[in-house]
């Protein structure tokens, strides 16, 4: 490009942006200066109403004086008594005056004195004709300025007529009620905002143009007569103006005593007859210099893109270049450590998955045993689930957007998923591990079991993720008061001999991918997730976590949340008089599960060795009085644990119950602890539920399920219809349903599902599951095409999403698409039901 043409370019740039800069800054002005103009009259007008209100104000006081005296025939002495007990603004004064000899007396005494009321206005030209003082209450009742004849003070009087009793006659006279204000009074209250308007003033004139309140900018005793003095008029566009002043509303400019242009702004006073209230502001004041800083600002601005555009553009050009490739790089990296880091937590549940299957499969003839497998890989597959979720949902997380699904659970389960999950990890490290539970009298709950699962496994996990082989990790839960109604307070406590965490670390600990800078912590596998979820389900839960840590000494973290207890608790039975021996060498276990037994009615005795609890055993059988039940931890100090039930069987009774708890997998001991004689195996912590579960058990007593069952045969004859193209997902669905009496049809894609409610009669179908992505004709289109149908029940029956696409987005896009619920696979067989029963109760109201 030519230089010539570059300097043409840039000379014509900057005479537009000159000319630009002239034009718009006198446009401005202009502009600014009347819509100032306009908002001073506004304020005028403001000031004229506030003015009304004070007149009016003023004479009702006037009148009701009046009216008082008039009602009592007082006389003036009387009359005076009055009015000083109901006055009581200093400044102002109040006059008694007979008509007929313009004398009287004021509530305070003439200035200089300190006894003399009386008050003459014989030399006051204002009371000589009294005909324009109204009736009480017709119209405001004012004088013009006057000197009052009292203190010599410029004032304005609101007058009323009364009638005071002549005492010696007995005859009656008229009189004129003043109520005398100040003009330095009136002169405080009437002033504009000075924020805004600091060198405006406020006047008064009547029709003639006379003073009422006179600002300190006019001359003469007359405004009109200030005018012709410094503005160029005639008599007859004078009269005009003139005229206008004193009936309407408006502004004109006008020059001052200085030859300064004013701006006047003009009011007639509504409650008064010919009073005008005008504004007087210098024209400056309302001007707004525009150009000061933007015409060089607009120019600086031009004279940098004219001369550094190229540069400044390629340069950023560059930067920008230079940053998306450093952010696509970064976004690169961190996706893969996300998916290789995360691989740990998804393998905490799937370690108890793995091997609890396997040790189902060992124990398959064992029926009970692989029940309670079952229900514990249950447990942990829901954890899995939930860490999954949370995983692909991020960004929920992170917005707040989670929302809690309440529903009644033991913390029992809660707890034992806790124990279950760690095990595989405690057992790999040959850590110490210890799990108490206090005074946990409320074992059923009210909240989301899920997120609260969530909340103790990232906590409990991480204390074993980070605690180097041989350490400790311990677990306290503990039920207190809480100041929530209906609700118990969980105190959660995990203390570790792990890490520990920097105070650096320690600010930054709850934010997502957040990782210690540790080569040891490095070498752990992790998201950096785990406790940025934790505390966004503490805060949603409305509880607190807080955080003590210290490098090479470990960690403790406490979480307290008040969680809605159930209504209905576990029933508890009486054992009163059976005595329970408890061997183990955890003092606290040993304190609180006496406490717990000795409740329920139960005599609980201590042994803190293999060799006590043995010779305690022994010593009873001798006395004649056998312990009813024997309970014995796995890992005595002294003694083997299969040894010790051994010598029981062997020296003392054959028969007697005999039950192992531990904190730890026992797979290694079970069979030989069968062999030996264990009756049955219960993990720590053990709660009161639990015991009163196994004594019904081996006393002979019949169990009772925590919580009843619930009772679905209200749904039973229910008809769903079922799009579902993947085989094996319509067998788990219709095979859960018809398990409930519900009859199942399939429809194998969108468009099967379409034609089948084409011809299905108005009551076949009750409800239909609709999977979302399908061949053929994908969930969404033909939801829609379904709604289109003619057949009445097709625009009204319920239709549920059934997908593995839980994003919020796009269970929005179902719901628009004409759905009616969502919920999200694998199947929560218990949302299933919620959702039937749910639309079975809408369609019983209609």
């Amino acid at each position: 490009m030519k230089k010539s043409f570059v300097i043409i370019v840039n000379v014509i740039i900057m005479a537009a942006i000159l000319t630009f800069v002239v034009l718009y800054s006198r446009f401005e002005n202009r502009d600014s200066y009347r819509r100032q103009i306009e908002h001073f009259e506004k304020t005028t007008v403001t000031m004229e109403r506030v003015t009304e209100n004070y007149l009016e104000g003023e004479q009702r006081i006037c009148d009701a004086w009046a009216q008082y005296i008039n009602r009592g025939n007082m006389t003036i002495k009387e009359a005076m008594d009055y009015l000083r007990a109901s006055h009581v603004i200093e400044d102002s004064s109040t006059h008694l005056i007979f008509l007929d000899t313009l004398r009287g007396l004021s509530n305070q005494p003439k200035q200089g004195t300190t006894d003399d009321y009386s008050v003459s206005y014989e030399r006051v030209d204002l009371l000589e004709d009294a005909s324009w003082i109204s009736d009480i209450g017709e119209s405001i009742n004012i004088t013009r300025t006057y000197t009052n004849p009292m203190n010599g003070e410029q004032s304005l009087a609101f007058c009323n007529r009364v009638t005071l009793q002549d005492p010696e006659s007995g005859t009656y006279k008229d009189a004129v009620l003043m109520r005398v204000i100040p003009i330095s009074e009136l002169e405080q209250k009437w002033v504009f905002p000075q924020e805004e308007f600091a060198n405006a003033e406020l006047s008064m004139i009547d029709a003639d143009g006379d003073y009422i309140l006179k600002g300190y900018s006019f001359k003469n005793s007359s405004f009109f007569e200030f005018y012709k003095s410094y503005n160029s008029t005639d008599p007859t566009s004078s009269k005009e103006l003139f005229d206008r002043i004193t009936s309407s509303t408006g502004s004109i400019s006008m020059l001052n005593s200085h030859g300064k242009e004013c701006i006047l702004a003009f009011t007639p006073v509504v409650a008064t007859t010919g009073w005008t209230l005008l504004g007087f502001v210098p024209a400056e004041d309302l001007e707004a210099d525009m150009e000061n800083w933007l015409l060089p600002g607009v120019i600086s601005t031009g004279l940098l893109i004219l001369f550094l555009f190229d540069q400044f553009y390629m340069m950023q050009l560059n930067r920008r270049l230079q940053v998306a490739v450093m952010e696509a790089e970064s976004a690169n990296k961190a996706k893969t450590d996300f998916l290789s880091a995360m691989s740990h937590d998804i393998r905490t549940p799937m370690n108890a998955i793995i091997g609890l299957t396997t040790i189902a499969r060992k124990n398959l003839g064992d029926a009970k045993s692989t029940e309670e497998n079952l229900r514990k890989i249950s447990l942990a597959s829901n954890h899995l689930l939930t860490l999954i979720n949370d995983i692909l949902d991020i960004s929920k997380v992170e917005s707040g957007k989670l929302k809690l699904n309440p529903l009644t659970f033991s913390i029992v389960e809660t707890v034992e998923n806790l124990v279950n999950i760690s095990q595989p990890m405690v057992r790999e490290k040959e850590m110490k591990f210890s799990f108490h539970i206090h005074h946990m009298e409320k074992e059923n709950l009210y909240t989301d079991q899920l997120r609260l699962n969530q909340i103790y496994i990232n906590i409990l996990s991480n204390a074993i993720k980070y605690t180097e082989p041989g350490g400790s990790v311990s677990v306290d839960m503990r039920e207190e008061y809480s100041t929530v109604q209906g609700s118990a307070r969980l105190t959660y406590i995990v203390a570790d001999s792990g890490i520990g965490m920097s105070p650096e670390f320690m600010e930054t600990m709850y934010e997502p991918f957040s990782r210690q800078t540790d080569s040891r912590v490095s070498s752990i596998q992790g998201t950096g997730l785990g406790l940025a979820i934790t505390k966004q389900m503490v805060d949603l839960m409305g509880g607190r976590i807080e955080c003590k840590s210290e490098q090479g000494r470990g960690t403790t973290f406490t979480v307290v949340l008040d969680i809605p207890v159930a209504e209905r608790q576990p029933d508890e039975s009486r054992f009163d008089g059976i005595d329970v021996l408890i061997a183990d060498e955890d003092e606290i276990f040993l304190r609180t599960a006496a406490e717990e037994l000795e409740s329920m009615g139960a005599v609980a005795e201590q042994a803190h060795s293999g060799t006590e609890a043995l010779e305690m055993i022994v010593r009873r059988h001798e006395s004649g009085r056998d312990y009813r039940i024997v309970i014995i931890d796995s890992k005595m100090p002294d003694m083997d644990v299969v040894e010790m039930i051994c010598r029981i069987r062997s020296q003392v009774d054959a028969d007697k119950p005999i039950v192992i708890v531990s904190a730890y997998d026992w797979s290694d001991i079970e069979d030989n602890a069968k062999e030996a004689g264990a009756d049955g195996f219960v993990t720590k912590p053990v709660f009161r539920s639990t015991f009163d579960n196994k004594l019904k058990e081996f006393l002979g007593t019949e169990i009772k399920s925590v919580e009843a069952e619930e009772d679905d045969s209200d749904l039973k004859g229910m008809n769903i219809l079922i799009a579902e193209d993947i085989d094996v997902n319509w067998e788990i669905i219709s095979c859960m349903l018809n398990m409930l009496g519900i009859n199942c049809e399939r429809a194998e894609n969108g468009r099967i599902c379409v034609e089948r409610m084409r011809t299905a009669g108005d009551g076949r179908y009750d409800l239909i599951f609709m999977d979302v992505q399908m061949p053929e004709m994908n969930g969404l289109d033909a939801t829609r095409e379904i709604r289109k149908l003619e057949n009445s029940r097709a625009s009204t029956i319920p239709i549920i999403a059934m997908t593995a696409d839980a994003f919020s987005e796009n269970i929005t896009e179902c719901l628009n698409a004409g759905m009616n619920g969502h919920i999200s696979k694998p199947v929560d067989m218990k949302m299933v039901i919620r959702e039937i029963r749910k639309i079975k109760e809408m369609n019983e109201k209609e």
